[in-house]
């Protein structure tokens, strides 16, 4: 079963690919301790479902495809890590102040379309919402990262136009997203 999940998509994935790799460069990180992200592959995940059976995949669909929302400008900002950089597994960018605020409103459209089938969301509304694009993964060995010395002026800027349900297909290789439904912003 593909695991499903609900994504803002982006367009600048090259200048995002860019950063990866000057990440990894100034920290002299090697390869064989990470599994990077591959740009055509680079998304802000809004909810994540995991494996679900297609009756309610379909019901995930339907409620998707009836939101409406407004297409934002976003620029990107920090470079950061979870759960720290003391012991970095997942090293991301986020998003700048100012753009956190709209991303903030598109997630609580989604939560409240999606509240109606009663999936139990409370769990993904009561966190803190850290909009981010995972650039790469620690292998085996949490990394410890002095972030301080790449904190570049990250000055690209984007735009979010798009909410697609996905599903992740994994494979040897990585895994492989397809779109079930797009919804375009206006």
């Amino acid at each position: 079963m593909p695991r499903v999940f609900v994504a803002a998509d982006i367009h600048r994935k090259g200048e995002l690919e860019n950063i990866q790799k000057n990440l990894i460069s100034c920290l002299k990180l090697e390869h064989i301790h990470l599994k990077l992200v591959k740009p055509e592959n680079f998304h802000f995940t809004l909810i994540f479902f995991g494996e679900i059976n297609d009756s309610l995949l379909d019901k995930i669909v339907t409620k998707i495809s009836e939101i409406e929302f407004q297409s934002f400008r976003i620029n990107y900002g920090p470079i950061g890590a979870f759960p720290d950089i003391k012991r970095a597994k997942v090293i991301w960018i986020g998003l700048d102040k100012e753009t956190k605020h709209a991303f903030s409103q598109m997630y609580d459209i989604v939560i409240s379309k999606l509240k109606e089938l009663d999936l139990k969301l409370e769990n993904e509304m009561e966190k803190e919402i850290i909009p981010h694009i995972t650039l790469f993964r620690a292998r085996k060995v949490p990394l410890c990262l002095d972030l301080q010395q790449v904190q570049s002026d990250n000055t690209i800027d984007d735009v979010i136009d798009t909410i697609s349900v996905k599903k992740s297909l994994m494979t040897p290789h990585g895994p492989i997203y397809e779109n079930i439904i797009s919804v375009k912003g206006k």
